[in-house]
């Protein structure tokens, strides 16, 4: 089969133990912040939306140009990353970064690894700054219209893709892509995959892929 573009999912997929809206966070001194708003979202008394727009009012001040500065500094990203992407592009396989975090911490990623393209929730920059809010929140069922933009900008169907991701937010790209990897996975959403693996680096997921081509 021929495969033409892979999604990833960022967290707890590409990056682990630091989410991309934690990240921020940390940057501007606001660790203790964070962890207080997410003991609110573990124990139920906030959603996971609510939960991000108070992370984002934590944004304020912090420099844009900081994350991709610091990113490696604070982030767990899996191993291999740039040269799983490096052998993929040697496919002919383009890969984008699809987050319903924030899209400045994607592009951080789509950057530092040469990625094709990036999707995350837009958190307002003016003239380089946060401002504490979200003018575009990325929900589970977005990522499916911006797997589609990508898609329809590169001439590709999504049955020349493969989807990989860790939550329930990535089940969505699962049922619309010709593939799905659920990549260090819970068990529930390793059932809606077609493959599972558990690994710190993503090298591991190049037999799947090569596999699949054929």
């Amino acid at each position: 089969m021929d495969i033409k573009l892979i999604c990833f999912d960022l967290d707890d997929t590409l990056i682990r133990g630091c989410h991309s809206v934690m990240l921020p966070c940390i940057l501007n001194g606001k660790a203790k912040e964070h962890a207080l708003i997410q003991q609110k979202e573990e124990s139920g008394e906030l959603d996971y939306i609510s939960a991000d727009i108070l992370r984002a009012e934590l944004f304020k001040g912090l420099n844009e140009k900081e994350i991709q500065n610091h990113f490696l500094e604070i982030a767990k990203p899996l191993e291999n990353i740039a040269k799983t992407v490096t052998l993929l592009h040697q496919r002919d396989i383009k890969c984008i970064v699809i987050t319903v975090g924030p899209l400045q911490v994607a592009e951080a990623v789509a950057s530092i690894y040469n990625f094709d393209g990036c999707y995350g929730s837009d958190y307002e920059v003016i003239d380089g700054i946060f401002t504490g809010r979200i003018v575009d929140y990325i929900k589970a069922e977005n990522k499916v219209s911006c797997l589609h933009d990508f898609c329809e900008r590169n001439q590709i169907k999504p049955s020349e893709c493969i989807a990989i991701g860790d939550g329930a937010t990535d089940i969505p790209i699962f049922d619309i892509c010709a593939h799905s990897i659920a990549l260090n996975a819970l068990n529930n959403v390793k059932e809606k995959a077609q493959y599972a693996v558990d690994t710190d680096d993503l090298l591991d997921l190049l037999p799947i892929i090569d596999e699949v081509r054929k």
